[in-house]
């Protein structure tokens, strides 16, 4: 890394893990899924053990996703300033420009709550004509984050402050971006949304798929209920189950039953199963891709648990979302940039709340939180 950091560390990943509880009446897990609005892919892994439902599950995700949509569009951003696209906003558009890079592009984003976010290069800002800020992760000054509360009492047209950013869309920035743009409500259910024909506006649909896995040696994931005095061994083991999920993902070899590849070419080790003898298992891969805004993501999580919890007791499953690269932020508003990965992404590990618990559980509805956050994340 030296030879591209000469002068610097390079920058770091982190993975955050959490044990938490659906009884608690923060109800973190609802907040983690609301507070970041970007995603384009959901995964689940479920063991073959919920097999005989796994059909309904699907089923139900189909009829979720089939009245659920969004839209592709090119749009000037002057555009979001008329009284049609104002009211869009108070009802909770979430918009993203989708071409280029956040470190070398200038991309904007509207997070649902009403909050326009431009993260632009140092000659677009410094042409706009509006009040920012430097990028952190830019010391050189190279890039620049403007903030506008689409929302504010003073956003009238015919006020001030209102008529100076309508004159910089108008004057100033006055690219077409390529943005994918939906609005649902609370539920997760579509909000009409209705473009002008210079547009060129796309209603696209989300894309579901699903895989069986077989011969797979699926790990114990009861020890992760517990964190107990060791600390470093439940992160440990959260990790090596994490890791594992990932090789699901990519339906890797490494995990099948019999897989006998030289331990020179991988040094990868399955985690431990239920039983001492290793026994080859099935599971399902379903994943959906598009742009999925997060009261969209709720309705699939609740499913999920609702699966778990009217199947075998034993039952577990994981579920990973995954964010844009390229999005100007992540979980609540913070900045967000790429450099070497860009990854802004969680997953839950997630249990049968009828699960019998051991001496040390006293809470049936636990489960597992990560949040995998690169090192140009202000979330780190």
């Amino acid at each position: 890394m030296s030879t591209f950091f000469p002068k610097e560390d390079p920058p770091r990943s982190n993975l955050f893990m959490s044990l938490y509880s659906f009884n608690s009446a923060k109800q973190l897990h609802t907040k983690c899924i609301q507070e970041h609005p970007f995603n384009h892919r959901i995964q689940v892994f479920l063991p073959a053990e919920v097999s005989p439902s796994i059909d309904a599950f699907q089923n139900t995700l189909t009829e979720q996703l089939s009245s659920t949509h969004y839209f592709h569009a090119h749009v000037p951003l002057a555009l979001f300033l008329s009284s049609q696209f104002m009211q869009y906003i108070r009802n909770g558009l979430v918009a993203l420009s989708v071409q280029g890079g956040i470190d070398t592009h200038d991309v904007v984003c509207i997070d649902g709550k009403g909050k326009m976010i431009l993260s632009l290069t140092k000659d677009s800002y410094e042409q706009l004509g509006l009040t920012g800020v430097p990028s952190q992760f830019q010391k050189n000054r190279q890039r620049y984050v403007v903030e506008l509360d689409l929302r504010a009492p003073s956003m009238i047209p015919g006020k001030a402050g209102f008529e100076r950013i309508k004159w910089c869309f108008e004057n100033t920035l006055v690219t077409v971006f390529p943005m994918v743009l939906a609005s649902v409500d609370p539920a997760g259910l579509p909000l009409p949304l209705e473009f002008p024909e210079s547009a060129r506006a796309r209603q696209l649909g989300y894309k579901v798929q699903t895989t069986l896995l077989e011969n797979i040696l699926v790990p114990d994931t009861t020890p992760l209920r517990t964190i107990g005095k060791n600390d470093l061994r439940w992160r440990k083991q959260v990790a090596e189950v994490y890791e594992w999920v990932g090789m699901a993902s990519i339906q890797s070899e490494r995990i099948t039953l019999g897989d006998s590849i030289d331990p020179y070419l991988c040094v990868y080790s399955n985690p431990a199963q239920t039983s001492a003898e290793k026994i080859g298992s099935s599971g399902y891969l379903l994943e959906i891709s598009g742009f999925i805004p997060s009261p969209s993501i709720m309705p699939i999580f609740e499913s999920l648990r609702s699966l778990l919890n009217n199947g075998p007791t034993t039952s577990w499953a994981n579920m990973t979302v995954w964010g844009f690269q390229d999005s100007p932020i992540s979980w609540r508003g913070r900045e967000h940039g790429h450099m070497l990965s860009g990854e802004n992404m969680y997953s839950f590990f997630l249990w049968s709340e009828n699960l019998v618990p051991k001496d040390k559980e006293h809470d049936k509805g636990v489960y597992v939180f990560l949040e995998n956050v690169g090192g140009h994340d202000a979330h780190s």
